[in-house]
């Protein structure tokens, strides 16, 4: 299958882990650890989980292979107090989010996640077979795990082949007077129907 042709749809107004999102569609998935360890936090990690400098971490770097493909590689940082002896389990084909809530009892309910368009470094070619000077996705964000304390639980870097993930938006659109929403829906009628037109031509 053509690299191109595999992706993730992920709706941006409701929380879903990459894993979940990917057996969901029925892809098949593989994912191999780079590394999985307990390290301390550099000056902008802890900012990022507003901790103190040289806190442990729990580090977690894993390559997502879709469909035979290496797609994505995520980075993940844990404040290691609260996720202590997490290293010794098997996070290869396990859901991250999955393994929290069912072995510490820790469940996401929010990410703040920003994309950027940035130039592959060589390690990130390496892992993702890429060549040549080329762009790559960049997701990175913290997550949260309680609604009343906004504190950051993980902060975490995705850096994938720019077709792998597609983001979607549904959003009502709320009119006050009837004359306008009838206006508003024969526009809409409208431009579905000139869209239509364009496409076959």
């Amino acid at each position: 299958m053509d690299k191109d042709n595999i992706y993730v749809l992920r709706d941006i107004d409701c929380f879903m882990s990459v894993t979940e999102a990917i057996r969901e569609q029925g892809l098949t998935l593989e994912n191999r650890i780079i590394e999985k360890k307990v390290i301390e936090s550099n000056y902008y990690l802890s900012k990022q989980l507003n901790v103190p400098l040289a806190t442990k971490l729990f580090y977690l770097c894993r390559v997502r292979y879709v469909e035979g493909i290496a797609q994505s590689i995520e980075k993940t940082y844990v404040e290691y107090s609260k996720v202590e002896g997490l290293e010794e389990y098997d996070l290869g084909n396990t859901s991250f989010y999955g393994l929290l809530l069912k072995e510490y009892g820790i469940q996401v309910y929010e990410t703040q996640e920003e994309l950027l368009l940035v130039e592959a470094k060589r390690e990130e070619k390496r892992l993702l077979g890429l060549e040549g000077k080329c762009e790559i996705l960049l997701n990175r964000g913290t997550s949260y795990v309680s609604k009343n304390d906004h504190e950051p639980f993980e902060y975490f870097e995705m850096s994938s082949l720019p077709s792998f993930y597609r983001y979607r938006s549904v959003s009502e659109i709320w009119v006050k007077n009837q004359s306008m929403y009838n206006w508003w829906t024969a526009s809409k009628r409208k431009f579905r129907m000139d869209s239509f037109k364009s496409e076959i031509v």
